[in-house]
């Protein structure tokens, strides 16, 4: 096993490299070994970032793990924490720079938004987002975390919302943590319900967004669901 200078010194390097070319450069374990140095700068990390990968198979794995699984295999609270920590940054400083809630909003930004939304996200959630007459968007918010099924829970909260921000269009999106972006029977029966409660107000339901593990779902888009949206 190399010694405490060697390793700092390869640490080194990996920052260096980092600021270089970036972390496309970095295998997946030099980029945990270098996370958790900021976390245990005095401690030799090498065996507990392989025992991590070994474990959960991948980078993504390890940062979706929940925080005592990460606990489990040896990382301190404030590691696993660190780890948490990271997608739900990345997903803070992507809405920023790439969204800005004054700017007219076309359908395919409101997907990447979306999808951005939902990095690091453990369970089910139910955002909703409102547009003005103008194209605006007025609101963005995880509404619900749960079951989408459950939708007589939300449904009138969504009407609420709506009314109180004087919203024209509706987008809904929620996330499958199976992976799988393809609607479901009882997603079906949800859209259709916030749909109809939307219509009675004047207002429209534009799309249903499901969102797997690589993609978003336009219910829309998609020749199977479209009547649902007329």
């Amino acid at each position: 096993m190399e010694d405490k200078h060697e390793y700092k010194t390869r640490i080194a390097e990996l920052k260096k490299r980092v600021v270089d070319c970036g972390f496309n450069e970095l295998s997946q374990q030099e980029v945990l070994q270098l996370v958790l140095s900021y976390t245990s700068p005095n401690k030799n990390c090498t065996e507990l970032a392989e025992k991590l990968l070994t474990h959960f198979g991948s980078l993504l794995a390890v940062m979706e793990a929940p925080k005592y699984m990460l606990m489990d295999i040896g990382l301190t609270e404030n590691s696993a924490m660190f780890i948490k920590m990271i997608p739900k940054i990345s997903c803070v400083y992507f809405m920023d720079k790439y969204f800005n809630p004054k700017d007219k909003n076309h359908k395919y930004k409101i997907e990447e938004k979306i999808y951005s939304s939902f990095m690091g996200c453990e369970g089910e959630q139910v955002i909703l987002v409102l547009l003005d007459n103008k194209g605006h968007e007025i609101y963005f918010k995880v509404i619900s975390r749960g079951s989408v099924s459950a939708s007589e829970i939300y449904v009138r909260k969504i009407i609420d919302i709506c009314i109180r921000y004087g919203a024209s269009k509706v987008y809904l999106a929620h996330n499958h943590p199976s992976g799988i972006s393809f609607p479901s029977k009882k997603d079906i029966e949800a859209t259709v319900k916030v749909k109809n409660a939307l219509k009675a107000v004047n207002i429209e339901l534009a799309d249903h967004f499901i969102v797997g593990n690589s993609e978003v779902f336009s219910m829309a888009d998609n020749e199977n669901f479209r009547y649902l949206f007329k």
